[in-house]
């Protein structure tokens, strides 16, 4: 396990200088995480979990571990929108080498705790969907209420045989639920039926997971925009976790799964909308993407414009 520090190289794109602060883009406003001084403001910060190592473990196709570095140039260019007390930092990446997620992990755990401690919002940009355990034990240490949104077309909710893999993730967390007497507040959105097994579908029920399919989605998305405005207000903190493989393939072919009658960017979009405007959401990540599968950067694209509404909000 290694690091690697803020890389301002990756943070390159247009410069309208004839438009003075009208004309701004991402490139030019993001800053380095080391560099943040004490403010009344609660900055954005990335932070990249590169690995590949759980999706290998999963019998899954390589390439989320270069993601983190792949979206940022997606980001840079994109224009600034947001009001101007409102600011964003990059704080590099962890780099999980060989087998040593676990190592990778820890790391993860600490770095993201301490930029919640610091009442700052961290946007953590995987790699596989093994991110979102680390993610959930920073979380953890300072919210106990948790809701834990994964828009994704599968539960992965598998059992670590032995170790922990992209499919287990969640799996995992309702097992430190289960040990620590916590609720395991699960409610994932996109799910297919074609993308996960009888044994998975029985394991939600088991857990008594509320899952909304990809087919709830497409027939009445403002029904499950209500839905789920009433589900969170029982939450004190939400995490949301975006598996790039909950949309159509024709959307997004730059993935570790494809799938088939996936979610639009559209009913993401809204649905990222109307978490982020609960303002109980206190941890963001994104997943899977895989550049070695996609076409004319358009997966890459848009993962940066999901990114980009969570950093509006």
């Amino acid at each position: 396990m290694k690091k690697s520090p803020f890389n301002s190289e990756l943070w390159t794109g247009r410069v309208d200088a004839e438009d003075k602060e009208l004309g701004l883009r991402l490139h030019q406003i993001i800053q380095d995480y080391t560099h943040f001084r004490e403010s009344n403001t609660q900055p954005k910060v990335i932070i990249g979990f590169c690995s590949d190592e759980g999706v290998e473990r999963n019998k899954g196709r390589l390439g989320a571990k270069e993601s983190p570095d792949h979206i940022r140039t997606s980001l840079a260019n994109l224009p600034f929108h947001f009001s101007n007390d409102q600011f964003l930092f990059d704080a590099g990446n962890i780099i999980c080498d060989d087998d040593n997620l676990e190592e990778a992990r820890e790391e993860q755990i600490n770095t993201v705790d301490k930029i919640i401690k610091n009442n700052h919002f961290p946007i953590v940009i995987g790699g596989g969907h093994e991110t979102a355990l680390g993610n959930f034990l920073a979380l953890i240490k300072t919210y106990k209420n948790v809701g834990i949104i994964n828009i994704d077309a599968h539960f992965d909710l598998r059992t670590p045989n032995p170790k922990s893999t992209s499919g287990t993730p969640f799996y995992e967390m309702s097992k430190y639920c289960e040990a620590n007497n916590l609720n395991f507040n699960y409610i994932p959105i996109g799910i297919q039926e074609l993308g996960n097994t009888k044994a998975l579908f029985k394991r939600a029920e088991d857990l008594n997971v509320e899952y909304i399919t990809a087919d709830e989605v497409h027939l009445n998305l403002n029904n499950i925009l209500d839905k789920l405005k009433r589900e969170i207000q029982q939450y004190d903190a939400l995490y949301i976790s975006l598996d790039m493989d909950v949309f159509d393939a024709a959307f997004a072919p730059g993935v570790s799964a494809t799938t088939v009658n996936g979610l639009t960017p559209f009913q993401v979009k809204y649905i990222l909308k109307l978490l982020m405007k609960s303002e109980k959401v206190k941890l963001f990540d994104i997943v899977e993407y895989n550049s070695n599968f996609d076409r004319d950067n358009m997966t890459s694209k848009l993962s940066a414009q999901m990114i980009y509404e969570v950093l509006r909000s």
